[in-house]
């Protein structure tokens, strides 16, 4: 089998083939041309050979056409970067929100990264990147949740015009090259807005978004975002191929994960602490208890982290953990 065909075995239990692996981080600075971050990519795969590529533009990529200007500045720890300011200033701003053209400005750099990866790394099972549409609408508006309390009819019409833009660039990111779909949700956790706002203003967008790429795609992965989730309503209400969280900070952990949820389940790398100041034994110890997981549940767990992995994690820990993922392989 070739490595998309071991993955999607992997989705289903059915990988009798050798357990995989993978990580993912920002590039911050690099991930403002479309070039560099795809070299940089190609770079990382070719340093440590995972075994799925998640393709990491910077986390306000999807905001950048609709207006926001983004900072030059990012974290220290996550690489991430913020707004230096928002497209939607008042509540009244989300009434002339228009739809925008995935193809130019930001949009068009990011397909032409996932273009230019997959020319390199044909063979390489790769997931683009790309956020829920309240999340985007989150990045949008700093005060998004009382705007939304203050308009809802007007959110939830700009969310239909954000979720068409995400279907679009999804399509086109698959067009360009990328087999699968990274989606991430930060709202199946505690967070201002009540479970009765998320199902109105998350859940059926997310829906409409999966049902209209599910058929062009050949697989995704959903991430749910952050501690104290909901992962029993996200594995019952998302049709996705795979899950991943943050289980080394939060409830569930791999065993009662792979009870709630029979397909792929990206988990077992302590990325925060274990992978950053940890001692060789420590980090080889926490993948070999995580592969330990992975067998006792169908090997449908993808060595992965939580999240992305801090910028300051040593490529010399990093690359532990690909030594002791294939010391446990066949032949």
């Amino acid at each position: 089998m070739d490595k998309l065909e071991i993955l999607l075995q992997t989705f289903k239990g059915l990988n009798d083939e050798y357990p995989l692996f993978s990580l993912w981080k920002h590039f911050p600075n690099i991930d403002r041309n479309p070039y560099q971050l795809a070299e940089t990519h190609v770079e990382f795969y070719n340093k440590h050979k995972f075994d799925l590529m998640k393709i990491s533009p910077h986390g306000r990529f999807p905001v950048v056409d609709y207006g926001c200007v983004i900072a030059k500045d990012y974290d220290p720890i996550t690489g991430s970067t913020s707004c230096e300011s928002c497209c939607i200033a008042t509540v009244d701003d989300w009434e002339s929100l228009e739809p925008i053209d995935v193809g130019e400005g930001e949009l068009g750099k990011q397909l032409k990264t996932v273009e230019l990866i997959s020319k390199d790394l044909e063979s390489l099972p790769k997931m683009m990147t790309l956020f829920s549409p309240l999340m985007v609408a989150s990045k949008m508006d700093c005060e998004l949740v009382s705007n939304i309390r203050q308009k809802p009819n007007t959110i939830r019409e700009s969310l239909f015009t954000i979720t068409e833009d995400i279907i679009e660039f999804a399509n086109a990111s698959i067009d360009a090259g990328a087999e699968g779909i990274f989606l991430a949700s930060q709202h199946f956790r505690k967070t201002d807005l009540t479970w009765e706002e998320v199902l109105k203003f998350e859940i059926p967008f997310i829906k409409k978004l999966l049902s209209k790429i599910r058929s062009k795609v050949e697989f995704i992965v959903m991430h749910v975002h952050g501690q104290d989730i909901r992962f029993k309503e996200a594995a019952e209400l998302m049709e996705v191929d795979a899950l991943n969280w943050h289980d080394r900070l939060t409830w569930p952990g791999i065993e009662e994960a792979a009870d709630i949820f029979p397909k792929g389940l990206l988990a077992g790398i302590d990325e925060t602490r274990t992978l950053v100041d940890g001692k060789p034994d420590d980090i080889k110890n926490n993948i070999l208890d995580a592969l330990k997981k992975s067998t006792e549940n169908d090997n449908r767990v993808i060595i992965a982290p939580g999240c992305v992995i801090p910028i300051t994690a040593p490529d010399e820990n990093i690359e532990i953990i690909s030594q002791t993922v294939r010391k446990t392989r066949k032949g």
